[in-house]
């Protein structure tokens, strides 16, 4: 009875096995490299604690977990791997004498509109250096990227740095509420791609005290904050009720008066935040603004950290970086900086960068990473413990390389096919190709007792290139006979002389 086809679910793809082979040659080149840097692998889980990524990675990936209740308990798919490594670092590395180099590699999972190059499952690599900072720690970690590129054959690439301490330290001075300031930092990017306006709408919906109304309702709003916060506590909640008491306003529902008059008192006296914000969303439109070639923006980002009294150890970290990476041979005319950088995750604590291939206004982001000294206390660790690492999208990086022309060549083919005669013959056909696998090669046998001409016609359109026929014959002698695909030249001989021939002709090692 038909029934009705199951589709694939909608932004997660079939990897078929031509493109299976292509993503190994990439892993294991990747892989190759990272592991001469000193980087071992580590594999964590597909699923995990939904806390894990609610406690330090911020709106930007928390509004696109797969997240869902499973007797009790709340979990998700990973939507990266970063804290599932530091999780797993806390867990069971902690006695390991640091620095600790480590690789992964695996799926990831995020909600999102499906769309080209973005995906709800895809695939990262990369790597995390738990236990040292500076520049000589964040000038590997960049290396490391650039350097896996470069082993793919992939050289075109520009590499932006920033430093998401220069706008931290400016909110930390402002002493915002805290999840303002993961607000603002999660919305940098926004502020630059959607503009002002668009970072105030969604500062409304989770602020409402901010306004964008009339300067006049803003200076009578402030009037009146000003007011209660010169009162002390009893004072100000005795000044309420009677206010609303001598406007015949009676307070109801289901809490009582006290409770509400704290939980306005306490909105009235968040107003002064509204200026606070405007302040931040001013330095974070100057800060967008300093992009470009290192020097240049080196020295403009020291005019604007001056006028606003900000500490420059961000830029001094950042020169420092640049320099030593001239000792990695690589091409500062590949390197650019970009204050406005933010990276979306608020676990990020200092230096942050990305990698973008492509001509320009056709870019793609391929890599990205930086610094975050704090999330390994911040899931548990004993002790502070610095951690830098990135990551590669390997779905893009596949497709940048097939933008760059590096065409990769995958070898579908299995080295022969042995062919039994009759079905009397299949018990010897099973033991010659268990002698030629054990010597090393890729051998398909007939499972389906076809004739010799239907064998011969499949073995050419796989591309196999050679056959071996056992009949009754061969069976009796322990020989078989070797056919080229190409030629059909044929030759009896025995299993080991066969297996030695096909050897020499694959160059096997």
């Amino acid at each position: 009875m038909r029934t009705t086809k199951i589709e694939r679910v909608r932004g997660v793809n079939d990897v078929l096995p031509d493109d299976c082979a292509i993503a190994k040659q990439l892993e294991d080149t990747l892989r190759k490299c990272f592991e001469s840097f000193g980087y071992r692998q580590i594999n964590v889980p597909l699923i995990e604690y939904t806390e894990l990524y609610l406690r330090k990675s911020g709106e930007e990936i928390a509004s696109r977990l797969y997240d869902f209740i499973y007797r009790n308990r709340r979990l998700c798919l990973r939507p990266e791997l970063t804290a599932s490594v530091v999780r797993a670092y806390v867990d069971n590395l902690q006695g390991i004498p640091l620095p600790l180099r480590l690789y992964y590699i695996g799926s990831a999972f995020r909600y999102e509109r499906p769309q080209k190059e973005r995906y709800r499952q895809f695939t990262q690599m990369g790597i995390e250096l738990v236990g040292a900072t500076g520049a000589m720690a964040d000038a590997e970690v960049i290396s490391t990227a650039c350097e896996g590129l470069n082993s793919l054959g992939l050289t075109e690439y520009r590499v932006v740095l920033g430093h998401i301490g220069v706008l931290g330290k400016f909110l930390d001075n402002l002493q915002l509420e805290s999840r303002l300031r993961s607000f603002l930092l999660t919305n940098m990017e926004i502020l630059r791609k959607e503009g002002k306006a668009e970072v105030e709408r969604r500062l409304c919906e989770i602020y409402p005290a901010f306004e964008t109304s009339p300067v006049t309702s803003l200076q009578r709003t402030k009037r009146l904050t000003d007011l209660f916060q010169s009162m002390d506590e009893s004072e100000a909640q005795v000044a309420i009720l009677d206010l609303l008491d001598s406007m015949n306003i009676e307070l109801g529902g289901n809490r009582d008066a006290q409770e509400i008059v704290d939980r306005l008192l306490t909105k009235m006296k968040r107003q002064d935040q509204t200026s606070r914000v405007r302040q931040a969303l001013e330095f974070m439109s100057e800060l967008g603004q300093l992009a470009g070639e290192t020097t240049e923006v080196l020295k403009e980002a020291e005019k604007l950290l001056a006028i606003h009294g900000i500490d420059r150890s961000g830029l001094a970290q950042l020169h420092e970086i640049i320099n030593t990476l001239e000792f990695y041979n690589i091409d500062k005319r590949q390197i650019s900086l970009d204050l406005g950088l933010s990276r979306g995750l608020q676990y990020y604590t200092g230096m942050i960068f990305e990698i973008y291939h492509g001509a320009e206004g056709e870019e793609r982001q391929i890599c990205g990473g930086g610094r975050y000294d704090d999330l390994v206390t911040t899931l548990g660790g004993r002790q502070d413990t610095p951690a830098t690492g990135f990551s590669y999208g390997l779905e893009r990086l596949r497709l940048a390389l097939e933008t760059a022309g590096k065409v990769w060549s995958v070898d579908t083919s299995v080295d022969v096919l042995v062919v039994p005669v009759s079905q009397e013959d299949s018990d010897y056909g099973i033991r010659v190709t268990q002698q030629l696998r054990q010597q090393g090669l890729r051998v398909e046998i007939d499972v389906r007792n076809k004739s010799l001409s239907s064998n011969f016609q499949y073995a050419s359109k796989r591309g196999i290139p050679y056959a071996i026929i056992i009949g009754s014959d061969e069976r009796l002698t322990s020989e078989v006979v070797l056919k080229n695909m190409d030629s059909g030249e044929q030759q009896r001989m025995t299993i080991t002389e066969a297996a030695n021939q096909l050897n020499r002709l694959y160059i096997k090692s």
